[in-house]
């Protein structure tokens, strides 16, 4: 999520549908030059990413590039992928040169199947310890830190605030949660976070559970990415009944994980406008963290 909100902070973002119309020639020239025989298309979703969907000599594939400046995220993910998966999802790694002189990272892998409908918390906290588990080991250049995130939550609560997206006792209750957070974070038990923990990020492959895009993965809270995953909109039904006792960290505690996350989740929402699509408002949604028993 810290990618997605530096992005949309910076004034010299590029323009990724440029970026990708600029890639996709090259990709197919790449690939045909290597004997390929390929069709290439951009892919739909994504909010950052460069990706295209492929067919190559009869399979299907998912290319999946980076934006200026991004290199050593992407890197990042296809080593959590090898270290996860082993070869099953990164089939190949290669670069793309570009004809400006530059090249692009680019990641081949197969074309994976979307969640048929949300997991069960039980299976969603397994899943992300599992991963964590096996990724214990796994030490990165370059693997970012909580603390970014608490110093994102203090400017996503002062925008929200003097925007007027945040009643007066909600924000002082989300700061009064996050400086808890803060103080207690020395003491929390430590893992490595995927970062963006969400359902379009868990698919399937001939069955078996596959967790992708690892480039906002970061050293963080054992239980932030179940907690994380629970912000989203679909599923909001097991917040009353999941959202606390399956992380084995203190109630309070994963409260504040919760508001964190919906905090800024909502200043993303409000820096790149979508803010103004959403059904429910940010005021909503904190209160309904703050509202839950427990």
């Amino acid at each position: 999520m810290l990618s997605k909100i530096a992005f949309f902070e910076a004034d010299d973002r590029p323009d990724i549908a440029a970026e990708r119309a600029r890639l996709l020639p090259a990709l197919r020239q790449h690939l045909q030059s290597l004997g390929r025989n390929a069709t290439v298309t951009p892919a739909s979703g994504g909010t950052l990413g460069a990706c295209f969907d492929a067919e190559i000599a009869g399979e299907k594939r998912f290319l999946k590039t980076h934006l200026p400046g991004a290199r050593d995220s992407l890197g990042r993910e296809a080593d959590a992928l090898a270290q996860l998966y082993g070869s099953t999802i990164v089939l190949d790694r290669f670069e793309v040169p570009l004809a400006d002189g530059t090249a692009r990272l680019c990641l081949m892998m197969p074309a994976l199947a979307l969640l048929a409908g949300p997991l069960e918390p039980a299976e969603a906290a397994s899943l992300a310890d599992a991963c964590s588990e096996r990724l214990k080991d796994w030490q990165p250049d370059g693997l970012a830190s909580f603390e970014p995130y608490l110093a994102s939550a203090a400017t996503a609560l002062k925008t929200l605030s003097s925007r007027g997206l945040l009643e007066q006792a909600s924000a002082a209750e989300v700061r009064r949660l996050i400086a808890l957070l803060e103080h207690r974070r020395a003491d929390l038990p430590e893992a490595l976070c995927h970062g963006d923990f969400g359902p379009k990020n868990i698919m399937r492959q001939a069955g078996a559970l596959r967790v992708i895009d690892w480039e906002d993965a970061f050293h963080g809270i054992a239980g932030y990415d179940y907690l994380y995953w629970l912000t989203f909109m679909e599923n909001r039904p097991f917040l009353k009944t999941a959202a606390f006792g399956r992380t084995g960290l203190p109630p309070d505690i994963e409260r504040a994980i919760l508001v964190l996350v919906v905090l800024l989740k909502s200043y993303l929402a409000v820096l790149s406008g979508e803010h103004l699509k959403h059904a429910l408002s940010a005021e909503d949604r904190i209160a309904e963290i703050l509202d839950l028993p427990g």
